[in-house]
């Protein structure tokens, strides 16, 4: 299995800036799951093009398809790809759950949508630095992925901080 990093041109932006997004892929080259940052609408739904609104993160499972409530970038044809981790299914699964930890993390922190500091770019880069995996280059440009640069607050998994990838020391109380 693997895990992509997907990039997807916004045309309601002129194609110029991307939405960043992670996707977990099968032997067969097809999504399993999709991760995906955003803001949310009133109604709970995933808010394409969001200027405003709670920061959130979606996973998509492409085997319960509901698109109005969890995107789905993968399949898009104009979206690009770059893989970050390839291995055996235990070993996929397990940075995925690292990856969704700080998906419930990001979600408890209340955070506002921010068109260019927090967004779907910078939900993508905390999600790919907490599997321990390196954010590609091309990810961070402050024209083609506003945000992607941006640091989240550190992310708190279970009694672990993790900060780019890597857990803070433990600290006296």
């Amino acid at each position: 299995m693997k895990i992509v990093f997907g990039s997807w041109p916004i045309r309601f932006f002129a194609s110029i800036p991307f939405h960043n997004f992670l996707a977990l892929v099968n032997e067969a080259g097809e999504p399993v799951r999709e991760l995906n940052g955003g803001a949310r609408k009133a109604d709970g739904t995933y808010n394409y093009q969001a200027l405003h609104g709670p920061l959130t993160v979606v996973e998509t499972d492409y085997s319960r398809r509901d698109p109005l409530y969890f995107p789905e970038f993968h399949i898009r044809p104009s979206s690009r790809f770059l893989t970050l981790f390839e291995g055996n299914a235990g070993e996929s699964e397990e940075r995925w759950a690292d990856a969704l930890a700080a998906a419930r993390a990001i979600e408890c922190m209340e955070l506002r949508y921010s068109l260019l500091r927090r967004n779907s770019n910078s939900v993508a880069a905390a999600l790919v630095r907490a599997m321990g995996l390196t954010l590609p280059r091309a990810a961070c440009s402050r024209i083609r992925a506003p945000g992607g640069r941006c640091v989240l607050p550190p992310v708190t998994i279970g009694r672990e901080t993790i900060v780019n990838g890597h857990a803070l020391p433990d600290r006296p109380h």
